[in-house]
């Protein structure tokens, strides 16, 4: 029970709730340089110089890199002006802070989120939500999501969520603790001469001798020799006797054959009858 309420005090713990986000990461001076860049590899360095994602041997920031990039590019296809770009960057970078929120499975809980921010931005009723993108927008985001983000949602978790380690110790009352165990003396090191000294004195003990058996163990082992003895007589009778019928079996099946052919002796051929 305790571990069980804990686990659900962490779920807990990863409530985001859906926000108006426009301008939130990208101002409108952040976007004329990134909508100014004339290749990908000058968009992303603009990226990594606006998100401060400087370290290129982290693989976490090559992987949001790589997501940045992807998503100001799809803003770019789509058309999108500098408020539509700014609410769709922020929109699926709350959604990936919802995925990697919570090292437990919140593929559902993190879909409907990414719903709500689309609703919080697609419908004009300030100041719950402001009309930014069209319908045609939204379905168009959607989609993108769904085969970009949502894909590789499980990459994502296992990239940038902390695993989780539990550990369990038991306390019954009444029972006193166990000790933990003395770690174990390490060896005395044996100088080569006294090594050798042992060898030579273990070489030259005599080998103990094997105890004589007693009458009762002797008698166990011819009872049991005489029963293996017989039990054997009687599966090697019964495998012979298997073989003699397969070999009758085979013979007459053989000798029916033959018969139906008009190969056996003292039968007449099909070509003898047919001059006949």
């Amino acid at each position: 029970y305790f571990i069980q309420s804990n686990l659900r005090k962490l779920k807990n713990m990863t409530t985001i709730e859906p926000k108006i986000c426009v301008w939130s990461d990208l101002t409108s001076e952040n976007l004329d340089v990134i909508f100014s860049a004339t290749t990908n590899e000058n968009l992303v360095s603009v990226i990594a110089d606006v998100c401060k994602l400087k370290d290129a041997t982290d693989i976490k920031s090559q992987i949001l890199l790589d997501f940045y990039f992807s998503t100001i590019q799809f803003a770019k296809s789509l058309g999108m002006n500098y408020a539509q770009a700014s609410a769709f960057f922020s929109i699926m970078k709350l959604v990936h802070t919802k995925c990697t929120s919570t090292p437990y499975n919140n593929n559902e809980d993190t879909f409907a989120y990414f719903k709500q921010l689309l609703i919080k931005h697609s419908l004009q009723r300030p100041p719950y939500s402001v009309g930014v993108f069209t319908v045609h927008q939204v379905q168009a985001i959607t989609d993108y999501a769904l085969n970009t983000y949502f894909r590789h949602f499980d990459m994502y978790k296992y990239a940038f969520t902390p695993k989780v380690r539990v550990d369990i110790s038991f306390h019954y009352d009444g029972v006193p603790v166990t000790p933990e165990p003395e770690p174990e003396p390490e060896p005395e090191e044996i100088a080569p001469e006294e090594e050798e000294e042992v060898e030579a004195e273990a070489g030259s003990e005599p080998a103990p001798e094997e105890p004589e058996e007693s009458e009762e163990v002797k008698q166990i082992r011819e009872l049991i020799q005489v029963a293996m003895g017989s039990e054997l007589k009687q599966l090697q009778g019964r495998l012979e006797k298997m073989i003699s019928e397969q070999d009758q079996k085979i013979s007459q099946q053989v000798e029916a054959l033959e018969e139906s052919m008009g190969l056996k002796s003292g039968s007449k051929s099909p070509a003898s009858k047919k001059k006949k």
